[in-house]
């Protein structure tokens, strides 16, 4: 995973140079599972006016709703089931893929597809996720090239937080059993801390749970005592409040790891506090020897229903 990570910042510039001029639409559905539909929100709240839904429940509840009769289909593999599902439920598509030849970027409602040129990804989806963030941004006139420079300026020590911040939680597992792991964001960053639950979880074994700060902080944060909390914070509209939440859960017995980004604004943080979160995942997995995340089951690829 580390080898993977370490290709970031080369591939997500190559994806925005191979994506040069994409205009992605608006006011449409932007499909996805796991972290496809993650990256979606990041954007959704960057104040774009698209409409982040999960391929599943759309494809299962949604199967005779006609709201829309295009749609933005986002499959890192491009063989996602339930996002493949959804694809004749819409005149046209615009499909979001990793492989061109895949079986998404070759449906027939093909308007036409996005390549996020991210190469071979064989662990938890960390490259893929950032290129999937690179077409998203520069699609709707967000320049990520800032996000760039900084990963590329400061990629070590990027990298160095992230893995702090892995043997802070590594520590913590080894001393007492806690009764919950949470990933907080705010924001863009909600995609962000729903992304690391995700890679977290099925890296390590540990449950972790991914939400916004504020959704945490009505009702949820009840059960802080005896859990553990990352509280992505960069500075932000949320900031502030983030902090109070944070003093808030400490008093009631809670663990809470902040995790911040000071030289980006908070639209392009998503960038650099992923790869932060992908490198505490990396570490942790490594320490518990776990070398493969995928043992209850393969991702889900299947094409047929």
């Amino acid at each position: 995973m580390l080898t993977e990570i370490f290709e970031i910042p080369h591939l997500a510039r190559m994806c925005f140079e191979r994506n040069k001029g994409l205009i992605l639409p608006e006011k449409v559905p932007y499909i996805g599972m796991g972290s496809s539909y993650y990256a979606a929100i990041s954007l959704r709240y960057q104040g774009i006016k698209i409409y982040p839904e999960l391929a599943s429940e759309y494809y299962n509840y949604l199967e005779n709703t006609k709201q829309f009769e295009r749609a933005v289909l986002i499959s890192q593999s491009g063989l996602s089931s339930e996002t493949l599902w959804c694809a004749d439920r819409f005149e046209g598509i615009v499909p979001i893929v990793n492989d061109e030849n895949s079986a998404l970027a070759k449906h027939t409602n093909v308007d036409f597809a996005v390549n996020i040129h991210a190469g071979v990804e064989n662990y938890s989806p960390t490259k893929t996720y950032i290129n999937t963030l690179v077409v998203l941004f520069a699609g709707h006139g967000i320049n990520p090239q800032p996000a760039f420079k900084s990963l590329n300026d400061r990629f070590p020590v990027i990298i160095q937080e992230g893995e702090e911040l892995g043997q802070k939680l590594y520590r913590l597992t080894r001393r007492r059993r806690y009764k919950g792991f949470y990933v907080l964001g705010s924001g863009p960053n909600v995609g962000t801390a729903m992304q690391a639950a995700l890679i977290l979880t099925e890296s390590t074994r540990i449950p972790f749970i991914g939400m916004s700060v504020s959704q945490y902080d009505h009702g949820i944060k009840e059960a802080a005592k005896g859990s553990v909390v990352v509280l992505i914070n960069p500075e932000g509209k949320q900031m502030d409040r983030n902090k109070k939440v944070k003093q808030r859960i400490e008093q009631a017995g809670a663990i809470c790891l902040e995790l911040n980004e000071n030289e980006l604004p908070e639209s392009l943080s998503p960038f650099t506090l992923s790869v932060k979160l992908f490198a505490t995942t990396c570490w942790m997995s490594k320490k518990l020897k776990i070398d493969h995340p995928f043992i209850v089951g393969d991702k889900v690829t299947r094409v047929t229903s």
